[in-house]
């Protein structure tokens, strides 16, 4: 069950953003298909910062996640794994870093311990914060939900958008997303009738709206907002964070 529980952190980890090299075109809506996703993914990867919000089903679980974060390593980060609890993780400068479990997932993963000395954790821990490293043995998988950097063309395949956009003489069709100008993508549908449709931005910066996928491993909704906003992640007060050993 963790080893489910970890997948979803990384689908939300897949679509944080890294600096790269904006690309847009005046006509971008007379491309191909394959072009225009190009340009979105290292436009969204060039941006300094973007907020991201995903509802998918991950091997039948609804996960639910939020991700505010920037290129310099600060991020806020929540994602809910269904009725086995919630963590909440504030990244700062890419160094400093504070995580939050609910009592449902500290069961989860804690469940090794003996009964005593997990309810005695639990007593410690509701409500709070702790602040593990960023590395070695002792990381948490929750790091994945801020990620690190990413290089050049990653976001292609973080956020499943590698494979099947080849057909050149498919166009994007002309949309809008939330009263946004977009030009929607449509992946052809694949041997197991999975569909994956990306808005575009289709002024300013071609940056990545939203992506919507059907059936397959996680169908569901991920969108994309508030490009270069700053990003506010702040050290939880003192008196909230518990130092573990």
């Amino acid at each position: 069950m963790l080893a489910a529980l970890h997948r979803p952190a990384a689908t939300l980890a897949c679509v944080a953003v890294t600096l790269s090299v904006t690309a847009c075109s005046p006509h971008l809506g007379d491309l191909p298909q394959v072009e225009i996703l190009d340009r979105a993914i290292r436009a969204t990867e060039s941006a300094k910062s973007v907020t991201v919000h995903t509802d998918v089903l991950s091997l039948g679980t609804p996960m639910k996640g939020y991700l505010s974060h920037d290129s310099q390593g600060n991020c806020t980060a929540t994602m809910s794994y269904g009725p086995a609890g919630t963590a909440e993780m504030i990244m700062i400068d890419n160094k400093d870093v504070y995580l939050r479990r609910d009592e449902a997932l500290l069961r989860l993963q804690e469940r090794r311990r003996s009964p005593k000395d997990l309810e005695a954790l639990i007593s410690e821990l509701r409500g709070r914060w702790t602040k593990p490293p960023l590395d070695g043995p002792d990381a948490p998988d929750e790091l994945a939900l801020c990620g690190g950097k990413r290089t050049p063309g990653e976001e292609r395949t973080r956020t499943g958008l590698e494979n099947g956009w080849d057909d050149d003489s498919a166009k994007a069709e002309a949309t809008t997303v939330d009263g946004q100008k977009a030009l929607k993508l449509a992946k052809p549908v694949g041997s197991d009738d999975e569909t994956t449709t990306v808005y575009v931005a289709a002024e300013g910066p071609p940056y990545l709206l939203k992506i919507v996928k059907t059936r397959g491993e996680t169908p569901g909704t991920t969108t994309y907002s508030h490009y270069n906003r700053p990003v506010e992640a702040k050290a939880p007060p003192a008196k909230d964070v518990v130092v573990t050993d």
